[in-house]
């Protein structure tokens, strides 16, 4: 070869600087292929998540396993503790949902000044959302008792906040305290409230009729077991 001859760019041999920065490169670059795959399989699990609210609602909670789960979620069941700590936590997450949303739907009802505008906004919201988490309504009936320690007692306390909701308007439109008997009654309507669609769901009702005759059983009741004016 001739002294000057220029060398192939393939067979130069590389600046000791830039192999360093290579070597300290690649460590980035697995973490960063780690990363992609967590980032699926995390999409993955958020996409498929409503499936295993499916599951408890159909099945039953105490019927699935963690195994079920991670074939419903799409995930391999090895790795499904990467995306939910138990199964009981992802039933507390489920339910949490629902009544978050409820008070959420409160606050907008308490923008009324009149408490029987704000009781039948309040009766409207809780009817229309069962259209997007009727499953949730179930879990939260029927599942709710699988629930142990801190998770039930914050269920409870959520609860209770939307009974609160419920209580003001109820109040005021009777002119004066409910006692423990009518606060008992107001438990009873959030109850009747989560469970009643699903009722008539099975009757075959119009929705139109059937978000009617709802409301009218409702206010109803609430008005014969309040004594309201």
């Amino acid at each position: 070869m001739e002294k000057n001859a220029k060398v192939p760019e393939r067979f130069r041999p590389r600046p000791r600087w830039l192999r360093w920065l290579e070597c300290q490169r690649m460590p980035f670059a697995r973490s960063n292929a780690m990363l992609d795959a967590t980032t699926a399989r995390s999409s993955r699990y958020l996409e498929n998540r409503h499936l295993a609210l499916a599951l408890f609602a159909e099945q039953g909670y105490g019927q699935v396993s963690m195994r079920d789960l991670a074939a419903h979620l799409g995930i391999k069941a090895g790795s499904i503790y990467h995306h939910v700590e138990s199964k009981e936590a992802l039933l507390f997450e489920f339910i949490e949902e629902l009544y978050e949303q409820l008070l959420d739907n409160a606050a907008l009802a308490r923008r009324h000044v009149d408490p029987a505008t704000r009781l039948s906004t309040l009766i409207d919201g809780h009817l229309a959302l069962h259209e997007a988490m009727g499953l949730h309504f179930r879990l939260a009936e029927l599942e709710c008792r699988c629930l142990s320690g801190e998770r039930l007692e914050q269920l409870r306390d959520l609860r209770q906040a939307y009974e609160l909701a419920l209580l003001e308007p109820l109040q005021q439109l009777a002119g004066q305290p409910l006692d423990s008997a009518g606060r008992g009654a107001v438990a009873s309507i959030v109850s009747l409230l989560n469970q009643l669609p699903a009722w008539l769901d099975a009757g075959g009702l119009p929705s139109k009729q059937g978000q009617e005759l709802m409301k009218r059983m409702i206010l109803g009741t609430v008005h014969g077991a309040l004594r309201l004016p």
